[in-house]
């Protein structure tokens, strides 16, 4: 394995000659059969496989639907490089139907460290963001206000591998290349995140010649998106550009009911707005592949956006007999711009040895933001007489966030079934924000309020190294890692200057463990477990009261303690003709969880406000079932299933705000590939009611549906029709309560059901042979083009 090592390239098409994508290709030893290598094959059907040693082997390719293929070849000492040319794929008998339809590969694929879900075959999800591709994926719930939670726990959400400024409604759905949940992360991974890790991976082609996409749609909310991408491939380079625009309008409304117990009192409020604005993001990347060890990688990024919103609030004061006592009506502008910059650098290096890999990573990003509003409030008697004349606000908001990651990661086979891997990584984080409110005077200018402005800065560091040993012992195999983490916090208020710094943290270490039983190849366990750490996020923290409500106030807590979760999960996996089952009973015990706590304020008989706590412990246990089953060749479903108890304990100000409930979501997902070049997806998901500290979620749940239509001679071109929750079932309708003090229920709702319309037309000839020159054959080169594709990408 330490001498010389060869390349095997070759394409799979089907019986017209048409390329065919994600078919497995593996490489298998002559002599034992072992599998020594094996990649997907790209979406034209080329595939290349690197990294073999000499010898004799055979090549084998499987494809849902179609009879497997098998081809000996061998590779010897100059001629370590082979072309195998076309293989075509035949119908298997066993699975032929009449509709004459190509096979459609599963969104979504399971195995038991990961579940990914490629987004390439989401057709409800085209024209929206990454707000509307998550909701598809199982195990994850997105209420309508965007919050992300992963089997009722908080995830840690990246984009390619890396924390980002952007919020998810700012992600095009079109630039994510596919989903990653990782619900109990190993040492390898940050230790940050209650419940896992969602990792969002963004779209870059290494196609052989030049390559696009041309995209443009609108929905019936009055929003539109367009963009494209360029890939330019010759060897030893590889160019990639992008570019999105996505504008979104998303109104909304909401209706509230407080009962004020400790003196009988009453408040009706209803909320009509809409926030809507333009969003724009351009990459470039470039890929030098030095040589078939070395790969040096660099990207860049800049985008904006500018958001507006609008909204009306009304309140009625009512007393003990729901009787009118006074009204308020309140009209609120704000305007709201930002930009970022992101710069990435990668290095990877693979040595002789299969498996010894050593990778660096640099990337920095950072963001600039700032806007203005206003506030115009206009109190009334119970009559509807204006009580005084017109109050009027207004703020200005600047700020900006600075964050770097430098990381190196190294894995070594230390023999063949035992590897070892080890990495550290220094994430810097600055972020500062200002607040400045003004109030408009008799004489017709406006003050400066103290009172109600802010400003805040804060700076977070994060050292971390891991270390981690895997084995495998026939059927039984085990990884044990070790994750340790410095984290610093600090905190200032300028303008005052006042500086928070919460109790040092020591030296965090994260231990996780994994063992696995294999049955079978189609028939496997796994029971790991891992240490986990939440840390409370900057708006969490921030020493400042939000007033914009004047009932409904909002704080940071700079008192905040980390939470910690002890994470446990039983997972079974089979295979079954061309279903995929996995169970996972799953425990998680958290100390410290960080939590939203609601209590009148300063005694007032009106007004609340709300700021996060920690609770004492928090109990989530249950049980989860995804099956992905291939029905037919064009028609696959993947079904989720979530059951799960929490648990919560806590207690503020001498107040028992301990609750537990049972609850449950699922979500299915349809897909068909038709006759006449259409596709069909049908989405579904439910949630029943959720407890929290003081009180409850309750269930709520939508349908999607998507068409599309491939046309033109290359089947290049298509439209896109998606309806967004057909029966506008989608909502966030919670209950809360204090005893003796208030009860409250609450319903939010946006313009969920809409239509949207996209097109997009691909285009570019994916040919390795498109930029060769007279003198390739001098640079060792074959005329089939094998030794032009770059080195697969191995996961990180």
């Amino acid at each position: 394995m330490g001498g010389a090592a060869g390349t095997v390239t070759g394409k799979v098409v089907d019986a017209a000659n048409k390329g065919v994508g994600f078919a497995t290709v593996g490489i298998l030893n002559a002599r034992d059969s072992s599998v020594v290598g094996g990649v997907l094959t790209k979406e034209n059907g080329d595939f290349s496989v690197d990294q073999i040693p000499l010898g004799s082997f055979i090549l084998r390719i499987n494809y849902i639907g179609y009879d497997p293929v098998f081809h000996h070849f061998t590779l010897k000492p100059g001629n370590t490089s082979a072309d195998l040319g076309n293989f075509k794929l035949k119908s298997s008998t066993s699975t032929l139907k009449t509709v004459n339809v190509t096979a459609n590969k599963p969104a979504y694929t399971m195995s038991l460290d990961k579940k990914i879900f490629d987004v390439s075959k989401s057709l409800t999800t085209v024209g929206g963001d990454a707000t509307d591709v998550l909701k598809q994926v199982p195990s994850v719930n997105v209420d309508i206000d965007g919050n992300v939670s992963l089997r009722n726990g908080s995830p840690t959400i990246f984009v390619d591998g890396k924390r980002t400024t952007l919020t998810l409604d700012e992600i095009p759905a079109e630039s994510i290349a596919k989903i990653e949940v990782i619900t109990n992360p190993s040492a390898k991974y940050d230790a940050e995140g209650m419940s896992g890790i969602i990792n969002i991976v963004l779209k870059k082609d290494r196609k052989p010649g030049i390559n696009g996409r041309l995209r443009a749609g609108g929905d019936t909310r009055g929003g539109y998106n367009g963009g494209g991408n360029l890939n330019i491939y010759h060897n030893p380079f590889n160019l990639s550009l992008s570019y999105f625009v996505h504008d979104r309008n998303g109104p909304y409304s909401g209706v509230t009911d407080r009962h004020n117990l400790f003196n009988d009192s009453w408040l009706h409020q209803t909320t009509d707005g809409k926030r809507g604005g333009l969003f724009q993001m351009g990459r470039i990347g470039l890929d030098y592949f030095m040589d078939n060890r070395n790969t040096f990688s660099v990207e860049g990024g800049i985008g904006g956006g500018s958001f507006k919103s609008h909204e009306t609030l009304n309140s009625l004061y009512q007393n003990s007999g729901q009787d009118l006592d006074s009204a308020s009506y309140r009209k609120t502008y704000d305007d709201h711009i930002f930009k970022f910059y992101s710069g990435d650098f990668s290095y990877k290096h693979t040595f002789a040895k299969e498996g010894h890999v050593l990778t660096a990573d640099l990337n920095i990003r950072k963001s600039d933001n700032g806007g203005h509003g206003n506030y115009n409030t206009q109190f009334y008697d119970n009559t509807g007489k204006p009580m005084n004349e017109l109050a009027s606000q207004k703020n200005n908001t600047d700020g900006s966030s600075t964050y770097f990651d430098g990381q190196v990661d190294y894995e070594n086979p230390l023999t063949k079934n035992s590897k070892i891997a080890a990495g550290l990584k220094t994430t810097i984080r600055n972020d500062n924000s200002t607040y400045d409110v003004f109030d408009l005077d008799q004489g017709g200018k406006f003050n400066f309020n103290d009172y109600l402005s802010s400003d805040y800065k804060y700076d977070e560091k994060i050292y971390a190294g891991y270390v981690q040993f895997s084995s495998q012992i026939d059927k039984f195999g085990y990884q044990l890692g070790l994750r340790a983490e410095q984290y610093q916090y600090d905190g200032t208020i300028p303008s005052e200057g006042l500086k928070f710094t919460p109790q040092k943290d020591k030296l965090g270490l994260y231990p996780s463990v994994y063992l696995t039983y294999k049955v079978t190849e189609q028939d496997q366990f796994q029971l790991n477990y891992s240490r986990r750490v939440d840390r409370p996020n900057f708006w969490q923290r921030i020493p400042y009261t939000d007033y914009s409500d004047p009932q409904n106030l909002r704080k940071g807590n700079p008192d905040l303690k980390p939470e910690y979760t002890n994470s446990f999960e039983l997972s079974y996996n089979k295979f079954i003709g061309q279903t995929n089952l996995m169970a996972t009973l799953y425990f998680r015990n958290t100390n410290n969880e960080i939590t939203n706590y609601t209590e009148p304020f300063n005694n007032s008989t009106d007004t609340l406000i709300s700021y996060a706590i920690n609770a004492h412990t928090s109990n989530s246990y249950g049980a989860e079932f995804t099956a992905q089953t291939q029905i037919t060749n064009w028609w696959n479903i993947t079904a989720n299933l979530n059951l799960f108890q929490t648990e919560i304990t806590a207690n503020v100000k001498s107040q028992d705000l301990s609750n537990n409930k049972f609850s449950w979501f699922g979500k299915l997902n349809s897909e068909m590939k038709l006759p006449a070049s259409f596709s069909v997806q049908l989405t579904g998901r439910y949630n029943a009611p959720i407890a929290t500290p003081q009180g409850t979620v309750k269930n709520f749940g939508s349908v999607d549906i998507g068409v599309k239509k491939d046309f033109l001679k290359k089947k290049n071109a298509s439209l896109t029709l998606g309806l967004s929750d057909i029966f506008n079932t989608e909502k966030r309708e919670s209950y809360t309560q204090i005893p003796e003090v208030y009860t409250q229920t609450s319903l939010r709702r946006r313009a969920s059901r809409f239509l949207r319309l996209n097109f997009s037309y691909t285009f570019g000839k994916q040919d390795f042979t498109l930029f060769k020159r007279k003198n390739n054959k001098s640079r060792g080169q074959s005329d089939q083009g094998g030794g032009d594709m770059p080195p697969q990408d191995q996961p990180k």
